[in-house]
């Protein structure tokens, strides 16, 4: 999720239901990273700049430039799933 989309008004309405939209489908968990494509796309290329960068990963935490670019490039197209 992009940082400037968290914040009150319709945008936190826009979260709400599609948090419980996704819920009454029988989903499980969610999670949620909160930073911009931009910076995970400088994280790739310049990994010792963003070392303490922590992301999400399927229940756990883990630092973004430790993970394999596959599972980095995912995240990325992820991010790409705006509400």
């Amino acid at each position: 999720m992009h940082p400037n989309f968290s914040g009150g008004g319709a945008k936190k309405e826009k979260i709400k239901t599609a948090v419980r939209a996704y819920f009454d489908m029988g989903g499980m968990e969610i999670q949620f990273n909160v930073v911009e494509r931009e910076t995970l796309l400088q994280a790739q290329e310049h990994p010792e700049k963003y070392e303490n960068l922590l992301v999400r990963v399927s229940g756990f935490s883990t630092y973004f430039v430790e993970l394999d670019k596959v599972l980095q490039d995912e995240i990325i197209a992820r991010y790409m799933h705006r509400i």
